[in-house]
């Protein structure tokens, strides 16, 4: 009885499909009180992995901790906050959205990038 319930409390949790993408920028623009910019340079590329702990790599991952919500089996949504930068993601048929308010000056602003994303094998 004690395998049944075991395999049963397995299957009903949801799976996570972790791994590790490389992503290159399609777009990027910053707004704040005192106007907008757009890269001098896009096409900016990082690297991200995600496993059981969160997300660590280079780019647009600066905290330890993310609020994480499962959309499929690869794809997500995170949130993370802390005093100075509060960042939302979102990772859909391969393309991560990032959005970030920043309090790094005397008033806000507001970063917005997206990215195609290939998984690493």
């Amino acid at each position: 009885m004690l395998k049944y319930a075991t395999l049963i409390y397995l299957i009903s949790m949801p799976a996570l499909a972790y791994g590790t993408f490389t992503c290159k920028e399609l777009d990027r623009i910053s707004l704040a009180a005192e106007g907008s910019m757009t890269p001098a340079y896009p096409g900016r590329k990082f690297t991200f992995s995600w496993d059981i702990n969160g997300f660590s790599g280079d780019g647009v991952f600066y905290h330890k901790d993310y609020e994480v919500t499962k959309i499929s089996e690869m794809e997500f949504s995170a949130i993370a906050k802390n005093s100075d930068r509060h960042d939302l993601f979102r990772f859909e048929k391969s393309i991560l959205m990032h959005t970030a308010i920043v309090n790094y000056r005397s008033e806000p602003s507001i970063q917005s990038q997206v990215f195609s994303c290939m998984e690493v094998n």
